[in-house]
Parts: structure tokens; C-alpha cells; sequence
């Protein structure tokens, strides 16, 4: 039933209020504060209701001056709620929703001295401001006895705009900061709107059949502005528009599966998605998927599964504009892009040690095709695309990547039993990709190792009190990046690398610890928790992006290396009533 994705699915769902008695709860930390009210509109009924709202500002890091890499200070607010509401006839009707803003402001022009400013370019102001939202109504219910049907429809917004100014400036003889001029460099805002339907229908013929089928609909209206000027070093010349549509869009989805459970030990999901995209005309007729679960015995399992699976391309991509010459008109060469192909296949294995701990295992194979890549030869390919912050400008694609990506994953858990409990997760994986010059090279995601270490121990000082400690251990390859061409990217103002030495150089590998401690007091009618969790508390360096600043004596490639945040503690002090 999940399509256009090739690579994960977040199945995501809001738990209902408590329908017996109000509870609520608010908390205050240095991320901001935070309110929970959830309860009964009717005992009688069934009806409740789950609202959570969230207000954070970066203002006390300021006052207790902690650096948090910028100084720039972010805001962000969000709500979500849920609403259910039992109908006698055995159904549900449940609305739902959440929505939120975010807002950062990086003024390098209001620098004095030197800063290694972490999340900015060095060389321009920047505002970056985001907004999304969703809303819907979900109705569940059986039909026909064997059948549960779920309908369901929402509306959704999503915005993203920035505006840059370029900043001229200089470093006097005390190395201070001198701000010579400032002019608009770039402008851009990203408008989506949607509404969403979606039918789903199970039914269970009998104890060995149950079949599954339903569609996914999307409806996209698109409101598309970006224009950058032409030529940093000349702010006269005008600007060049690379995005200026406003339009509609649809993405269809169809889905049959079938489950299958021949024996008490074997069970097998198969079934066939389809998927169309009308902005390039993109269809899939028949993605065929099939799922084998064979239970050893009642602690061994084994599994295996193949599937086809399709996506769309990032949605601003296929509006891209550009010019042949500056008298040509303006034309959209990537609106025909296809969709990106996956052959996905994995076995797996599972071990139940004991009742509160087990071992599995995973092996995958994952066989990319029809990628989009540029015409003329070159290493780009959207196979790469979300690895880092930057937006892609392909002039002309086809669709005639590939990528494979190949690996092994093994998780060691043990539940929450006798106040203790741990998580153990490792992976060992190649993720290679070919672009329109036909060279295999490394993904920008190809780190070949991955691990975690999550453990947790409780403790319990007195009745009514309880004292937590647990911390995280993460560690990955270094991610890949290529050799800069200082001559492009000087000329750009930004990182251009040698397209030909793409992906051949390596960062040092990525190692972050964590610590957490927690006091939890379980009062008569109340219950408070206070905690302080210390990120990366042994303050390792790890790089986050290369990033053009302006050239001066001690850097005259204007190339810096800017680095992810170090030791950060965060505290709350939490209240639940």
C-alpha cells in the first residue's frame, strides 16, 4: 500500500485522548515550553480530545551565553492535535492536525570580529523562514462484517522562503570587520498546497485469506518565485529568474495486496501498486511486491522480500527555468523527468533470546535505476539528492542513472525489564552510483559503516521517587566530498567542485556521546521530572559542510570548514497532572 518512495516509509499516527479523565502537562527547558491537554468530551461516548502546543525561542542560550555555532537566534512554534469521536454504529470519526513556523535570521553584516559561523555562508545576510500545516477527518468502520474500511480526507500547507544579501566587507588593522556594501543577491519562495483523499479496504474471506486494496490520491497546486543575480561582483546587471510557475498537479496511487497464511508457520503478503504523476506524465502500470515470514519455532523466524518501487523527483526540480541565451525565452527542461526506479530485495532473521531480548538480523540488495542525471557528460545524479542543505540546477536530465547499494544490519535489543534496558544497532553497507559519464563512484551517503549504543538504567531512591541515567553512543564513516575548484568557485561565490574527482576524498569518520540524567518525583496528584541531557559531552568536531567565504591573507581560496555543534547541554523541568 506505501509507494513513491525508494528508499524508507514513516508510518505515522496520532494516539487518541484519554477518554476516562483529563490529563495535562507542560514543560520548561532551554528549547522552549511546551503544553499537553488531553481528556473526555463525553464519558458516556467515548468522545476525547489530544492537543499539544510547543513555543520555542533561543533567546536564554543568549543570556547564558552558550554558543550554539550561530549568532543568529532561531524560532519555531508547532501544534498537533487529535479529536475522536465513537458513533454508535461501531465507527470512528477522528480529526486531526498539526501545523508550525520556524524562523532564522543570520546578519553577518552585524559581525565586528572573525566568526566561525556555523549554519551561514560568511559572505551574505541571510533569513530563512518556513510554514507548513495539515488538517483532516478519518472515518473507520466494519462493513459487511469481514470488511474494516477506512476513508479519509486533508488539506496541507507548506512554504519555504529565504532572501540574501550580499555583504561587501573588510578586515581593518585591529582584524575587525568593515562592512563596505550590501546589496539583494537572491529571493526565493516555495509555495505547495494539497488535498489528500485516500480508501482503504480489508477484508478477511477466512483464517487463511485476507485481502487488502485502496487508493491514495494527491492534488498539488504549486506557487513557485526564485530569482539570484546574475553576477555577484556586478550588483547592476539584473537578476536571472530560475523558478516563476504557479500550477496544478495530481498523483495517483492503486494498490491490491493479498495475505496468505497457508500453515501456522508460514505467512506471505504479495500484491501489485500503480502510480501515475501528471506534471511529467510518469506512469508505473505494475510494481509487483511479495513478503515470506516462516516461524522456526516460537523464539526463530526467517524472512525474505522483493518489491518494485517508484518515485516522484523532488517537486521543485521539474520547474526549473533557464535561458539558451539572454534573448531566448525561459524554458522548463526537466518538467518530463520519470520517475526513479528501485528493485529492492532483503532476508532477514529474528531470535527471541529470552522473553525481554532479541537478536536480528538483516541482509539487502537494492538495485537503482532510470535516476535522473544530465545530458552532457557528467558525475550528477538526484541519486544523491538530501545529503546536504543545497538546493540542485540541472540544466538538461535523462533519466539513465544507476545505483546499487548493498549491506548487512544487525540489531541487539533488550526491552525495559528490572529497571534496565539496551539497544545495539550496527550496519555495514557500499552505496555506489553512476552518473551520464558512465564512472561508478561513491554516493554523498556512502559512510560503509554505521552504529549506536543506547542503554538506560533506572533507579529507585525512595517510594515515590526514581533516578534515571542513559546515554547515547553514535559512530559512521566519514562522508565523501571531491576536490574544489578554487578558480569556480571564486568566481560564484560558493564550493564548485572538479566534476571529475567527485566523491574521491573522505571526511574522518563521525563519533557523537551523549548523557542523560533524570529526577522524577511521583507526588499524590502530580508528578515532576527534571532532567539535563549533555550532547556530544565529550565535545568532538565533527564537519558539517565546506562553505566559500571571502578570501583574505590567511585564507585566499576562501574555503572554510564548518563544523557541527559541540558540547551542548539541554535541560526541562517537566510537570504531569
Amino acid at each position: 500500500e506505501y509507494g513513491n518512495s525508494t528508499s524508507a516509509v514513516l508510518d505515522l499516527n496520532f494516539k487518541n485522548g484519554n477518554n476516562e479523565k483529563r490529563e495535562y502537562s507542560a514543560q520548561l527547558g532551554l528549547l522552549g515550553t511546551e503544553l499537553t491537554l488531553e481528556g473526555p468530551f463525553s464519558k458516556k461516548t467515548g468522545a476525547s480530545y489530544l492537543v499539544n502546543y510547543r513555543y520555542a525561542t533561543f533567546s536564554i542560550f543568549d543570556a547564558l551565553n552558550i554558543n550554539l555555532g550561530t549568532d543568529a537566534l532561531p524560532k519555531y512554534q508547532d501544534i498537533n492535535y487529535k479529536l475522536s469521536f465513537p458513533q454508535k454504529n461501531g465507527g470512528v470519526i477522528s480529526i486531526f492536525g498539526m501545523g508550525g513556523t520556524s524562523e532564522i535570521n543570520i546578519k553577518i553584516s552585524d559581525q565586528k570580529t572573525v566568526s566561525e559561523e556555523l549554519y551561514g555562508d560568511n559572505d551574505r545576510d541571510q533569513q530563512f523562514r518556513t510554514r507548513m500545516g495539515v488538517t483532516g477527518i478519518s472515518y473507520i468502520n466494519t462493513i459487511k462484517e469481514k470488511t474494516l474500511m477506512r476513508v479519509g480526507v486533508a488539506v496541507s500547507h507548506e512554504q519555504q522562503a529565504s532572501e540574501h544579501e550580499y555583504v561587501v566587507r573588510h578586515l581593518d588593522a585591529q582584524k575587525n570587520w568593515v562592512v563596505d556594501s550590501i546589496y539583494p543577491l537572491q529571493n526565493y519562495r516555495f509555495t505547495t498546497n494539497k488535498v489528500l483523499a485516500n480508501a482503504s479496504f480489508n477484508t478477511k474471506l477466512n483464517k487463511k485469506h485476507v485481502i487488502k486494496y485502496g487508493v491514495n490520491t494527491h492534488f498539488f497546486n504549486f506557487d513557485m518565485t526564485d530569482s539570484v543575480l546574475v553576477n555577484i561582483d556586478v550588483p547592476n546587471q539584473g537578476f536571472t529568474t530560475r523558478w516563476d510557475y504557479r500550477g496544478t498537479a495530481y498523483l495517483l496511487q492503486g494498490y491490491l495486496q493479498w495475505k496468505w497464511r497457508p500453515t501456522e508457520k508460514l505467512s506471505m503478503v504479495t500484491g501489485l501498486h500503480n502510480q501515475y504523476f501528471s506534471t511529467s506524465k510518469s506512469l508505473s502500470v505494475l510494481e509487483p511486491r511479495v513478503g515470506v515470514e516462516y516461524n522456526i519455532n516460537q523464539k526463530q523466524s526467517l524472512s525474505a522480500g522483493i518489491g518494485l518501487h517508484s518515485q516522484t523527483q523532488p517537486y521543485y526540480t521539474y520547474f526549473y527555468q533557464t535561458q539558451n541565451n539572454v534573448s531566448d525565452p525561459y524554458t522548463m527542461k526537466n518538467k518530463g523527468m520519470d520517475f526513479s526506479k528501485s528493485l529492492h530485495s532483503v532476508i532477514g532473521y529474528n531470535h527471541a533470546l529470552s522473553p525481554t531480548m532479541r537478536i536480528k538480523t538483516e541482509a539487502f540488495y537494492q538495485e537503482l535505476f532510470n535516476i535522473p542525471v544530465e545530458v552532457n557528460s557528467s558525475a550528477f545524479s538526484l541519486a544523491n539528492m538530501g545529503s546536504g542543505f543545497d538546493r540542485f540546477f540541472p540544466d538538461s536530465v535523462k533519466n539513465a542513472g544507476t545505483g546499487t547499494n548493498i549491506g548487512i544490519e544487525l540489531t541487539v535489543e533488550k526491552f525495559f525489564n528490572k529497571s534496565f534496558f539496551f539497544l545495539i544497532t550496527g550496519s555495514v553497507y557500499d552505496a555506489k552510483y553512476r552518473g551520464s559519464d558512465g564512472v561508478s563512484r561513491n554516493t554523498d551517503f556512502n559512510g560503509n559503516y554505521a552504529g549506536n549504543i543506547l542503554l538506560g538504567k533506572e533507579f529507585k531512591t525512595n517510594e515515590k521517587s526514581t533516578l534515571s541515567i542513559g546515554t547515547r553512543i553514535s559512530g559512521a564513516g566519514g562522508r565523501w566530498y571531491g576536490y574544489i575548484d578554487t578558480a569556480a568557485s571564486n568566481i560564484q561565490k560558493d564550493i564548485v567542485y572538479q566534476d571529475s574527482l567527485y566523491n574521491t576524498r573522505r571526511l574522518k569518520p563521525y563519533f557523537r556521546a551523549d548523557l542523560k540524567v533524570n529526577y522524577k518525583i511521583n507526588a499524590e496528584k502530580v508528578t515532576h521530572e527534571i532532567a539535563i541531557d549533555l550532547v556530544n559531552f565529550l565535545n568532538i568536531k565533527n564537519v558539517l559542510k565546506f562553505t566559500y567565504v571571502t578570501p583574505t591573507a590567511d585564507n585566499p581560496d576562501g574555503i572554510a570548514q564548518n563544523y557541527q555543534l559541540g558540547f551542548f547541554p539541554i535541560f526541562y523541568y517537566r510537570l504531569d497532572f
